[in-house]
């Protein structure tokens, strides 16, 4: 599976052990990660290094995220920043937003609908590289939101192209029904599995004609789903 991102993210978190949760996921889906556990150690890398975007708790040990987050702008107005924290009063959120930050997320939160606020962060940056995931055939666009299998579009509904990204972005690695159901329609809808059976049968039924293509998507019974790895 070949990913273009060079990006840069930068956390600011003084929990170690939810900081390295987050470090581990996005090095695996091939961002460049620098951690810090201070605002002032955040501050000097923001500084020192080229970062493209800055995820940071508001509960920082030696000053608060809010300061932070004025500080940075006070030098750099483009870095996109994320708050990721546990405070979720309507205050906080609004401070933070008022200081600079561009999106706020409260803990626990869902994996899947963060990494979809760090991709629309980096879409709002126009990058210029091609925004591609590439699986064997199957080529997911999601700059424009196209698939391509053996080089011709295959048209999905929202709801199976949400789905087929969230696997695709976990290649090789089981997706929980919950996750999925989680990720594509969020923890509140009541989604269940029978649900999201029926869209994953209308995915393969699209995208699994040619034999090359065949057991793209593989049940994990029990369990979930897992995209396999395709030559």
């Amino acid at each position: 599976m070949k990913r273009p991102y060079t990006q840069t993210i930068l956390l600011i978190d003084e929990d170690k052990e939810s900081l390295n949760y987050l470090k581990n996921e996005l090095t695996n889906r091939k961002y460049k990660v620098l951690s810090a556990t201070t605002a002032q150690e955040g501050i000097d890398f923001t500084i020192k290094a080229i970062v493209d975007l800055i995820i940071l708790d508001l509960n920082l040990p030696d000053k608060d995220g809010l300061a932070v987050i004025e500080f940075i702008r006070s030098f750099n107005n483009n870095v996109p920043m994320i708050v990721l924290t546990k405070r979720n009063s309507i205050d906080d959120k609004v401070m933070a937003l008022d200081s600079g930050a561009n999106d706020y997320v409260t803990k626990p939160y869902n994996l899947f609908e963060l990494l979809a606020r760090i991709r629309k962060e980096f879409r709002y940056l126009k990058e210029e590289e091609e925004h591609l995931i590439t699986n064997g055939p199957l080529v997911i666009d999601y700059g424009d939101k196209v698939v391509y299998v053996n080089g011709k579009e295959v048209h999905l509904t929202n709801f199976e192209y949400k789905i087929l990204l969230i696997l695709a972005e976990n290649l090789g690695r089981t997706v929980s029904y919950k996750d999925l159901i989680n990720g594509v329609w969020g923890s509140t809808s009541g989604q269940d599995q029978n649900g999201l059976r029926v869209f994953v049968a209308g995915i393969r039924k699209k995208i699994e004609k040619d034999l090359t293509t065949r057991k793209l998507i593989r049940t994990c019974v029990g369990h979930g789903y897992r995209m396999e790895y395709m030559d």
